[in-house]
């Protein structure tokens, strides 16, 4: 029988004066341990080590690794120091690790490589939750790569790595600044061990959590509430991996809403997203779902009922949850089922979700006339970008009459749950479908070129296509994070793994100028004219050191102006609209503004890092995680004019500049505040990804049953039902004139809707 096996391994207190004692790992490696060994959770048969010297955490992993079978599941998860020898080997500090002796005293990530590889089992999850900023010795980061590259000393198959960070300048402490009334936590492991907990990491709804689901959870929230950590992954194992089962799980809001319709369109529409858990879900997902198939056998609509018993007539459900689709390279013959592989213990089935009793037998089906048409035959396969007209205006009018009732009722909204406006609730279909898949979306200024973000075995990727074309332009190495659009058409900026910005010509395809003097930064920001990018160091350190922002000139790279003034890292950067004036954000708690021509600090508010202009330049809403509130300022005097009543970001200024969105910092919620007055006009809590189109009017988002809703952002309004996406939709982004929204899908297509 396979087994489920964890080895938890945190060093907090060292022999070594120069490694600084951390704070975190203990109640990280606690609170992880708990989880995992939760027999209703993950079920792991659990061993923690804290505080160990070299030799027992060594003979500890060696042991963990040896005579394991092929189809057990371990987990090996390491938090404390990681460090580098001047070779640029890597090494995790244990209690009696020495800096100068790393050879002899260090667990050396080479001999943890060399364990797993020597391990039979196929399915094997390393989790390094590492504090880098020590990862040289004093004086040589200058010389050394400022990167760690952890994944590639972990290669191999059967193997996923997990890391929360890979830049040697990020301390998961956050510089010490914890929340009171709590323990202190890593940001990575604490949304590791909530997405397991509560059974928010199960982004599908089948019940069960995947590692690669786990991953996005966690890099979504860690990127949100900490935007200078980068957590990693990389993969090389055939199927996917339960890690654990979603214990919360309950049927999805839009399925329960619909099934609870007094429409019977509603409750027909439901018996899809029914068909697909009892198909994919666990057997707690299945079991709720072919009880709400057999409940609606018996429905009082000849409609409904008939479709539900077509779905009981057809074959069994399976006993385990359907794989994915194969991989490109096959597996291996003699891989076995992933459920049995890596079943979980059955928990004791919740009162929530136990089956109700039996209905009453089926009804004969109904004559063949009656009964639902049979599916449609597979589509043929389209090019790789579609255009397809909107439905005709009775065949909209016919879609809107048999589903404004589900658009309305089976999706959490901005704020009223159960409003629709007048005339609203309109359902229709993208206009341009892209075939490319994208974790995260971004529209050139000019609206013609899309950036869609991916990370998986290659790394993290840029991909870059033309809108009207649905070609792909380029496909580069990079992420979200260090990227960004110029107003020229012809240039972009684009994070190395060396830290350095680079300037890339998209008509050449080629590197036009490489910005020197740049640790891993923050977003690079370009002036409105395309003629001058600010940049700078994102190093979040416990210690303060001296961090210009510089100014270059785009067309040919050259260093215009060094602005001195920040004693830490840099996190946020942006021009105002007439390019005269740069505010910038920094961990030291202060946001500066710089007259751009002159290189002159006008004005230094004690407000966070995160700000944002209005559109005038009249004002700067600032605020963060070391902030009590978002804030208001003058933009000529420095002046406070306000504190808004709320915590966390500032998003956007509408284009009138009336109106400021903010959201928290785990972007759950967000609220649209009058800026005159500081009066909250609306607040809401989206369930899904979100955006805001410029002048505020409306709020995107993904919502549970795959589709785009569209709310009126001042009411909570639905206006129109985006339908499309088969699967998640995974980001989304309005054009900076707001007449074109794009949203991405774990489907694999990114769909491009005209707005105005």
């Amino acid at each position: 029988m396979s087994r489920r096996l964890a080895l938890l391994i945190a060093t907090y207190e060292y022999e070594d004066a120069g490694l600084r004692r951390l704070t975190t790992p203990a109640h990280d490696a606690e609170t992880f341990a708990e989880v995992l060994a939760d027999p209703s959770i993950a079920g792991f048969e659990v061993t923690t080590l804290v505080n160990e010297p070299l030799h027992r955490v060594g003979r500890a992993i060696g042991e963990f690794y040896r005579d394991r079978r092929r189809d057990d599941l371990t987990l090996l998860y390491f938090t404390g120091h990681g460090l580098k020898d001047d070779e640029g080997r890597l090494y995790l500090a244990m209690t009696n690790t020495v800096r100068d002796n790393l050879l002899f005293t260090g667990l050396a990530a080479e001999h943890v490589d060399q364990a797993m590889e020597g391990c039979a089992s196929r399915r094997k999850i390393l989790v390094l939750d590492c504090c880098y900023s020590g990862a040289f010795p004093a004086g040589r980061l200058a010389k050394a790569d400022p990167t760690v590259h952890t994944l590639e000393r972990f290669q191999g198959r059967g193997r996923t790595v997990l890391t929360a960070s890979d830049a040697t300048q990020y301390s998961f402490e956050g510089g010490g600044d914890q929340p009171r009334g709590r323990a202190a936590q890593s940001v990575f492991t604490r949304y590791l061990v909530a997405g397991l907990r509560d059974g928010s990491a199960d982004l599908d709804g089948d019940g069960d959590i995947t590692v690669d689901e786990l991953y996005s959870y966690v890099h979504d929230r860690v990127v949100e509430e900490m935007p200078q950590q980068r957590p990693k992954k990389q993969d090389d194992v055939q199927g996917r991996t339960v890690i654990a089962r979603n214990v919360n799980w309950t049927l999805p809001a839009y399925l329960a809403n619909a099934l609870a319709s007094p429409i019977a369109t509603d409750r027909r529409n439901a018996l899809e997203g029914l068909a697909r858990l009892r198909r994919v879900g666990n057997e707690v997902v299945r079991a709720r779902a072919e009880a709400e198939i057999r409940r609606l056998a018996d429905d009082d609509s000849r409609q409904v009922s008939a479709a539900a018993n077509a779905l009981l007539t057809t074959a069994e459900p399976p006993t385990a949850p359907a794989p994915p689709a194969p991989p490109a390279t096959p597996a291996p013959q003699d891989a076995p089922a992933l459920a049995a592989e890596h079943a979980l213990p059955a928990p004791p089935r919740p009162a929530e979700h136990a089956q109700p009793p039996a209905a009453p037998p089926a009804a004969t089906p109904p004559p063949a006339a009656t009964a639902p048409p049979t599916a449609a035959p597979p589509k043929p396969r389209r090019p790789k970008f579609e255009v397809r007209r909107l439905a005709s205006r009775r065949t909209l009018l016919v879609a809107v009459l048999t589903t404004i009732a589900l658009a309305t009722t089976a999706v959490v909204v901005w704020l009223n749950r159960d409003k629709t406006e007048s005339g609203g609730g309109e359902v229709r279909a993208a206009a341009y479908v892209i075939t490319g898949t994208a974790e995260k979306v971004v529209l050139s200024p000019d609206g013609k070129t899309l950036a869609g973000f991916t990370t998986g075995a290659a790394g993290e990727r840029v991909h870059l296509w033309d809108v009207h074309t649905g070609q792909e332009i380029d496909n580069l190495a990079g992420d979200d994070f260090s990227f960004a659009f110029s107003t020229d058409p012809n240039t972009i900026a684009l994070g190395t793994d060396t830290g350095a910005a680079t300037l890339w010509d998209r008509r050449t395809h080629l590197v036009r100028a490489t910005l020197e003097g740049t640790n891993t930064g923050p977003r690079p920001a370009f002036s409105p004219d395309g003629g001058t990018i600010a940049t700078a160091s994102t190093c979040a350190c416990d210690s303060p050191f001296d961090n210009p922002v510089r100014l270059w000139n785009t067309v040919d790279g050259q260093l215009r102006s060094t602005l001195p003034g920040h004693t830490n890292g840099v996190q946020h950067m942006s021009f105002s609209r007439d390019g005269r004036l740069l505010v910038t954000g920094a961990v030291d708690r202060t946001v500066r503004v710089w007259d751009v021509a002159t290189g002159r600090n006008t004005a230094t508010l004690d407000a966070g890092y995160v700000a944002a202009f209005s559109p005038d330049g009249s004002v700067i809403a600032a605020g963060s995680s070391y902030t009590e509130k978002i804030s208001l300022w003058e933009t000529t005097t420095g002046k406070q004019i306000r504190l808004l009543d709320t915590t966390g970001d500032p998003v956007s200024f509408s284009t009138d500049g009336k109106t400021l969105i903010t959201t928290g910092f785990d972007r759950k919620t967000g609220q649209l505040w009058e800026v005159a007055t500081g009066k909250l006009v609306n607040t809401g809590t989206p369930d899904g990804p979100w955006t805001v189109s410029p002048d505020h009017k409306t709020l995107a988002f993904g919502a549970p049953d795959n589709t785009v809703q569209l709310v009126n952002a001042a009411t909570g309004a639905v206006r129109e039902s985006l339908t499309g996406h088969t699967a998640r939709v995974a980001d989304l982004t309005y054009s900076a004139d707001g007449r074109t929204l794009v949203s991405a899908g774990a489907d694999g297509k990114i769909r491009v809707w005209p707005t105005g």
